[in-house]
């Protein structure tokens, strides 16, 4: 069994509480959090020091699920300690402190995992094996598009501040990419965006469409809207993890590909085929990925580099809106 510790009890962590709870090789252990009263809720050993729980002989890794400007700080922390860290997306709100992680996990031969939740969820990764495998010929275009009422849910002060990693840009736009390159399963080349603000009571801005060209020419496209008109949001808010961010459709040489409800539908000229897809626990790709190279000496495919390139792709699309050009990327 990992032993597995919390950082941060805020929202996107609690949704992570029925798979620590469930998985059968992890435990959850003990948590920190500054806010005693979210402590309270947890029937695990608790901290109100990120170090001293790191500190702690029980725990063996831990999930940062902190706000975005604190990943950074606390990944460290528990590298150092010696603790194998999953970390929320984004990983970091800099390319530097991207790579100062993944150093830091290096030096104390910790795993890494840049844990980014929907782009693990079953639907994508059947998408990918579809793509990957040449089931339907080359590749041909992917698009993920999704709309929102993100903007005007009950948040801290800090998720609307870029510069803390505030926005949608970071904070969904992260998924959105990683979902992209999991199913193509190549690098990105450039990145062209504009982000727009639709509401003069917010500095961020809340939506954006973003044109990608992936290193063998394939273009992508993102598009965001967090202001609440048409809503593509999975229904009932789950914890489950079948898919369904929004609508990611991929053209091929010989189908389109979309989720569904219950799994993919497949798009030919023979007709439509249905894949029906189990459904999974939010968070349990992260566990099992962690688990493989923990116990079984695995690589990690969603290490700090995987979770830097995205990173840059997210950085890029501020930068793109505000030169108003096309960005080259290097990761």
């Amino acid at each position: 069994m990992i032993r597995i510790g919390l950082i941060g009890v805020g929202r996107g962590a609690r949704q992570l509480l029925p798979v620590l709870s469930q998985h059968p090789h992890v435990r959850l252990t003990a948590a920190a959090d500054v806010r005693q009263a979210a402590l309270d809720q947890l029937s695990v050993e608790t901290f109100t020091s990120v170090e001293a729980m790191c500190s702690s002989d029980s725990v063996d890794a831990v999930w940062v699920a902190t706000p975005n400007h604190l990943h950074a700080e606390h990944a460290i922390i528990a590298a150092e300690h010696r603790k194998h860290v999953i970390v929320s997306k984004p990983m970091a709100i800099t390319l530097e402190e991207a790579e100062a992680m993944t150093a830091a996990a290096e030096r104390n031969g910790v795993v890494l995992l840049a844990g980014h939740t929907q782009s693990m969820a079953p639907t994508i990764r059947a998408m990918a094996d579809i793509v990957q495998r040449g089931e339907l010929g080359r590749l041909g275009m992917l698009h993920t598009w999704h709309f929102t009422d993100w903007m005007y849910r009950p948040r801290q002060p800090d998720e609307f501040d870029a510069s803390r990693g505030g926005g949608p840009v970071f904070r969904q736009a992260s998924h959105q990419v990683d979902i992209l390159r999991t199913i193509a399963g190549r690098a990105i080349h450039s990145v062209r965006a504009t982000t727009v603000n639709l509401d003069s009571a917010y500095e961020v801005p809340g939506a954006y469409t973003v044109f990608l060209n992936f290193e063998d020419g394939t273009p992508a496209t993102i598009v965001y809207s967090g202001y609440g008109h048409l809503n593509t949001q999975a229904p009932g808010g789950r914890s489950t993890s079948l898919g369904m961010f929004g609508t990611t459709t991929v053209t091929c040489e010989h189908g389109d590909i979309r989720e569904s409800a219950d799994g993919l539908l497949i798009y030919s000229r023979d007709g439509l085929r249905e894949v029906q897809i189990a459904d999974e626990l939010r968070g349990t790709a992260e566990l099992d990925e962690l688990y493989a190279a923990v116990h079984d000496g695995k690589a990690v495919r969603h290490d700090g580099q995987w979770g830097l390139a995205t990173l840059e792709v997210c950085l890029a699309i501020h930068e793109s809106s505000r030169t108003r050009q096309e960005i080259v990327l290097s990761r």
